[in-house]
């Protein structure tokens, strides 16, 4: 029990991560992420609100992701109903600095990508379950012989691609961003000696099922 109370902790710890990541490369005033460009075309063409067109985004990702058989966990879930809560709770405290100088500008965007890297692979590394598009990264990875970094980046890329023809703004963070988060993800894997390809994720059902029995037990 206390493995799986360690596990829950540490999810919890990388979704707060990856929030406070998120922030922070908005503080940057470098660019939006590639994820956020797109969910900004969105807004323009459908007149949507942002947080409606990452909903949509989400639940298209979500779906296909079910398509190509990636399991919806207790930590999909977890992602769906705080990161939000905690970006806006980030926002709110108002206490990263934003960048007005280059320099400081370009520190602030690191950090926020070394973060928001961490926190990504904190929470998946859980097997909990992953986001919608962390998600579709994890499966495409176990699919694909290609490695983890390259399967981030062309996914950023193309989010960040539609999102330009759709009317979102590229700024250079936006384009650091989409190119670095994915490496840097690869990289505190084998820095912990995992490996993402047989990393198995735990489904809600095979969730409720386990902790009866360890209850029972």
């Amino acid at each position: 029990m206390k493995e799986e109370i360690f596990k829950y902790l540490k999810l919890m710890v990388g979704l707060m991560l990856c929030a406070l990541g998120v922030v922070t490369i908005l503080n940057s005033n470098l660019g939006l992420s590639p994820w956020d460009v797109l969910n900004q075309g969105l807004n323009g063409v459908l007149g949507v609100t942002l947080g409606e067109a990452n909903l949509l985004v989400g639940g298209f990702v979500v779906f296909f992701s079910i398509f190509l058989k990636q399991p919806i966990g207790s930590g999909t879930i977890l992602n769906f109903l705080t990161v939000g809560i905690f970006i806006d709770f980030y926002m709110y405290l108002d206490f990263i600095p934003k960048g007005d100088i280059l320099i400081k500008k370009i520190v602030i965007l690191v950090v926020g990508i070394g973060v928001f890297s961490y926190g990504c692979y904190l929470y998946i590394s859980t097997g909990l379950g992953c986001g919608p598009r962390d998600g579709l990264m994890v499966v495409l990875t176990k699919r694909m012989k290609y490695p983890l970094w390259k399967i981030k980046t062309c996914i950023e890329i193309v989010a960040l691609s539609l999102g330009y023809l759709l009317g979102g703004t590229v700024g250079v963070g936006t384009i650091i961003s989409s190119l670095c988060v994915g490496p840097l993800i690869q990289f505190f894997f084998k820095l912990n000696n995992q490996d993402i390809k047989t990393l198995e994720h735990r489904s809600v059902l095979s969730e409720i099922k386990l902790m009866k029995n360890k209850i029972l037990k």
